[in-house]
């Protein structure tokens, strides 16, 4: 599982013939192992711990700052778990294990394979030749994790609706913009019934994703553990302005898990933790609904970039409609890692 294929050119195997072909694939999946590591515990702390996630990092910001004062090689990165060490990953995870523990191997396990692979990480660092053996443990080691990430991943696709709608202070208040409610046919039985409202020129459908920390329940907003699970719908055969709209926007961004883009330029989903309260959830979907009417029209931009080049250009909370965060769900079985 990738996050998108990179330009085809030259096998990095034929560009530095002089480098073991071992060390290079193992460190390409410890790349892979720890880019998902991270994406996993920021997703469950900022559920946990809403805008203060990043609170027990500790984040050292000289390594932050040194990279941003490099301007002419930008990166896009923000996230602070981007500039943190696998050790302090491997101790958020340790001390927040109710969140991870439904992904990952008996503790004891998860403990005892992170030292062999923490061990063949420095060796790598560090241009050492390793065991022979290293790789192998590796490949196990993803195979061991496989599941677990893919469970991490396809949650994230699974979100659920607070039903009836007066239940949660954000569903109800954006109902009116849902282009197809909930409706109860019988009593406790729901379904999406009559016809698609296709009048608001930006449609709004509440859901929720419950993480593994908390409890599945219907009163979820000021409560941990649960994201906010919101589409904007560009209504009536229209499509988004993703740059202009991600621009204008901005200054809500800090709030939200993710934005997530589409293809075509229909929908923008975002995720946002429930314990951030009502009112502000609402306040900035409503700032973003707003500012999505002056970035719709009824055709394409024929000279936008591409969805996944323009999402790739923005920090790690924007994704592309190629990142599997943003399709892949429990009825798609697949290996994850492809170990």
């Amino acid at each position: 599982m990738t996050d998108g294929a990179e330009k085809s050119g030259p096998s990095i195997l034929s560009e530095v013939p002089d480098v073991p072909e071992r060390a290079l694939r193992t460190y390409a999946r410890l790349w892979q192992f720890e880019n998902w590591l991270r994406r996993m515990v920021y997703v469950e702390l900022r559920a946990l711990l809403g805008d203060d996630w990043a609170k027990p990092l500790n984040a050292d910001p000289r390594h932050f700052n040194k990279d941003k004062h490099l301007k002419h090689m930008p990166t896009p990165e923000m996230n602070e778990l981007s500039y943190s060490q696998l050790s302090k990953l491997i101790e958020l995870v340790e001390k927040h294990w109710n969140c991870f523990e439904v992904y990952l191997p008996p503790k004891e396990l998860w403990n005892a394979k992170l030292k062999e692979i923490s061990q063949i990480r420095h060796r790598v660092a560090h241009f050492r030749s390793g065991h022979a053996d290293d790789y192998t443990r590796l490949l196990q080691f993803l195979r061991d994790i496989d599941k677990g990430f893919w469970t991490f991943c396809t949650s994230y696709n699974c979100s659920k609706p607070i039903l009836p709608q007066t239940k949660d202070p954000v569903t109800e208040y954006f109902f009116p913009l849902d282009p197809l409610p909930w409706g109860e046919i019988e009593p406790n039985k729901w379904m999406r019934v009559g016809q698609v409202n296709h009048s608001p020129v930006i449609g709004v459908v509440v859901e929720v994703l419950t993480r593994p920390c908390a409890a599945a329940t219907q009163q979820v907003v000021g409560e941990p553990g649960h994201l906010y699970d919101i589409t904007l719908l560009a209504n009536d055969n229209r499509f988004f302005d993703y740059g202009k709209l991600l621009e204008q926007t901005q200054q809500h961004h800090k709030h939200a898990v993710h934005l997530c883009l589409d293809s075509p330029e229909t929908s923008l989903r975002l995720t946002l933790p429930t314990v951030l309260g009502a009112r502000k959830v609402i306040e900035m979907v409503e700032a973003i609904v707003e500012t999505a009417h002056f970035n719709v029209a009824r055709w394409r931009n024929p000279l936008a970039p591409d969805i996944n080049d323009l999402a790739a250009e923005w920090p790690e909370y924007v994704l592309g409609p190629s990142d599997p965060m943003t399709y892949l769900d429990p009825t798609m079985k697949c290996t994850f890692f492809n170990a």
